[in-house]
């Protein structure tokens, strides 16, 4: 595999294969072909679309997970769609004036917000957590289900309506 492998035009593989946890235990994370693809249709039906209309970058913090890898996280679900390269974890950086600059929250609201009212942006499951925001898209299989959650970062988790979901401050 060549971890330099453009999946979009704003999106390398290698974003989505780099993982601290797999280094530290000796663990090869790289993704099967099918994996590949299905991050690809994640980046073009998701991030890239999400990235365009933000303007701003969008800051891969987990992606691919090897089984290995995966059951090695706190809180692990043992059908992430992590595992086969249907998901993704993010934030949004800034590349405005560093006085200008949103809390990571608001950022995180804008992105949410975006992802819920963008026809062009197809997704699985959004999940918004305090520092970050979980995306998926599913290939093939089955109808993504544009479902909602908020994550609280302790393993708790709310489904949330659209129009609760575009409330959050």
């Amino acid at each position: 595999m060549n971890s330099n492998n453009s999946l979009s035009p704003h999106f390398e593989l290698r974003e989505f294969v780099v993982s601290q946890t797999a280094l530290d235990h000796g663990l090869d994370n790289t993704p099967p072909a099918e994996a590949v693809e299905n991050l690809r249709a994640l980046c073009v039906h998701t991030l890239e679309p999400l990235r365009e209309a933000l303007g701003l970058p969008i800051i891969i913090t987990s992606g691919y997970r090897c089984k290995k890898l995966n059951h090695l996280l706190v809180n692990h679900s043992t059908k992430s769609q992590h595992m086969n390269g249907e998901a993704a974890d993010f934030y949004v950086g800034w590349n405005g004036p560093e006085n200008e600059k949103p809390s990571r929250w608001e950022l995180l609201i804008k992105a949410f917000r975006q992802i819920i009212t963008d026809d062009s942006i197809a997704f699985d499951q959004c999940i918004i957590y305090p520092s970050f925001i979980h995306v998926s898209y599913v290939r093939s299989g089955h109808k993504n289900r544009s479902k909602l959650t908020r994550g609280f970062g302790n393993g708790k988790y709310a489904a949330l309506t659209r129009a609760q979901a575009l409330a959050l401050e």
